[in-house]
């Protein structure tokens, strides 16, 4: 695959004969290509194995070698300028720092600037507010739960305004309640913030309540992926989940799924 040199063409985040392996030959991407449109949100789902971590590593810049090309407007994303904001598995928080200070970190190195002091305060407080857990500021990340360092997680990355937005099952270890909270929060400010954005997710009815296409990894390597028009992304987002254009999306996602795994 050659990019072409349209200039709409090599806008947003492009991936080319990307391979990555690791030791014993296991290769979990092999000649992967997407493309994902400037300030466009796509979730990923697949079977455990399959790349989907690695592929978001990649992209963070987290490999120290893959074959391929990962290019952002047309350059390749390492010379970019591109600012990415990843939320990993596990987390990825600095725990001898407190919550506010692991988001406040963040921003320094990020969007670096003494000048920009009281706005990386004011974002850190807004974002712990708004992921309900303000009163954490001053606790140090071990002392939290899982789901709350998830949110920590969340938070820094929304704060810090990426050009590209990186998470892997980023709401995996919330309860239910939480969960839905935390998913309407992040399309408010996706869709106040348009960000290029991958969103890695077990959950079928998370990927459709999200996405506004939906890639279904393949589950053995070499094979393409199948991107998906999603419809129900265009839903209002307070009676989406209980539409019937929903159910019906989730049911062909499945069946998707199914066929291709």
């Amino acid at each position: 695959m050659s990019f072409s040199n349209d200039n709409e063409d090599e806008k947003g985040l492009r991936i080319a004969n990307l391979h990555v392996e690791y030791a014993a030959g296991h290769a979990p991407l092999r000649d992967f290509h997407l493309h994902v449109p400037e300030h466009s949100l796509y979730t990923i789902v697949g079977p455990s194995g399959c790349g989907k971590s690695t592929l978001l590593r990649a992209i963070a810049g987290l490999l120290s070698s893959y074959g391929g090309q990962i290019r952002f407007g047309g350059e390749s994303l390492r010379g970019s300028g591109a600012l990415i904001g990843f939320v990993p598995q596990n987390y990825g928080l600095l725990p001898w720092k407190t919550v506010r200070s692991n988001i406040e970190t963040a921003l320094k190195i990020g969007r670096p600037g003494r000048a920009l002091q009281k706005q990386h305060e004011e974002q850190a407080t807004h974002w712990l507010t708004a992921m309900g857990i303000a009163d954490l500021a001053d606790r140090y990340p071990l002392s939290l739960s899982g789901g709350q360092q998830q949110r920590v997680a969340i938070a820094r990355a929304f704060a810090l305004q990426p050009t590209i937005l990186l998470l892997d099952e980023p709401f995996s270890a919330l309860d239910a309640l939480t969960r839905e909270n935390v998913q309407a929060v992040f399309l408010e400010n996706w869709r106040n913030h348009p960000t290029t954005t991958l969103f890695v997710t077990h959950d079928v009815e998370e990927a459709v309540l999200l996405g506004e296409r939906i890639v279904v990894m393949p589950s053995k390597q070499g094979e393409s992926a199948d991107i998906l028009d999603n419809p129900v992304f265009a839903l209002d987002a307070a009676g989406k989940r209980d539409s019937d254009d929903f159910y019906r999306q989730v049911r062909r996602m499945r069946k998707v799924i199914q066929e291709k795994w």
